[in-house]
């Protein structure tokens, strides 16, 4: 799950075959071995471009939102409101172009959004300092998927890292914890969300 602007798209089948469509903005900072490359494809665009966004989602069962700003330093934000601007977009793309078979939307966003029961007390401060520009952005994308008629899950995962994949994690609806790997996020939405088909209308943390 790169840290850059990305739409997952993915086609589930029998035997669990999925092909997955990704939209990103620069292919070549994708943080992927040639062998993952493989089983891939990857579409160069902006995931605020609304006809990107079209040609990526097309036909697609799940919808993978995994949007976010880049902090910069305290109170320093780039791509300020990407989240809410990125996600009202694909929500109204579905709507014109899937009403009668519309896709399951899953969005990644954050722990302390909204609460900050799922943030250990001695990080509260932190985040509040540096990430509640972000986060209130985020508070409006995830009212704007709740409110829409689609199915969705909303994944709020603690401080994310480039660890290596555990299978080792926890996820509930209220979850405190530290620090997640975006890799084991990453088998989180792929085995319970997508594969297994857990979490419909649901929101909730997943950390270590």
């Amino acid at each position: 799950m790169p840290s850059q602007r990305t739409f997952c798209r993915t086609n589930t089948g029998k035997n669990a075959d999925i092909h997955i469509i990704i939209l990103v903005r620069n292919p070549d900072s994708l943080p992927f071995t040639p062998e993952e490359l493989s089983k891939i494809t990857v579409v160069k665009g902006d995931a605020l471009a609304k006809q990107d966004i079209a040609r990526t989602i097309e036909g697609a069962d799940v919808v993978l939102c995994s949007l976010g700003a880049k902090i910069q330093g305290l109170g320093k934000v780039s791509d300020q409101g990407v989240e809410e601007i990125g996600v009202k977009s694909v929500i109204e793309i579905i709507k014109e172009t899937r009403a009668s078979n519309m896709p399951r939307l899953i969005m990644v966003s954050s722990t302390g959004v909204g609460t900050n029961s799922d943030v250990p007390y001695v990080m509260r401060p932190f985040y509040s300092l540096l990430l509640r520009t972000p986060h209130k952005h985020k508070v409006v994308a995830e009212k704007a998927i709740k409110d829409s008629s689609i199915t969705y899950t909303i994944v709020r995962p603690a401080l994310l890292t480039n660890g290596e994949l555990t299978k080792k994690y926890r996820a509930d609806v209220v979850c405190s914890g530290y620090t997640i790997s975006r890799r084991d996020v990453a088998h989180f939405i792929l085995e319970q969300c997508v594969l297994e088909n857990k979490w419909p209308n649901s929101s909730l943390s997943i950390a270590y």
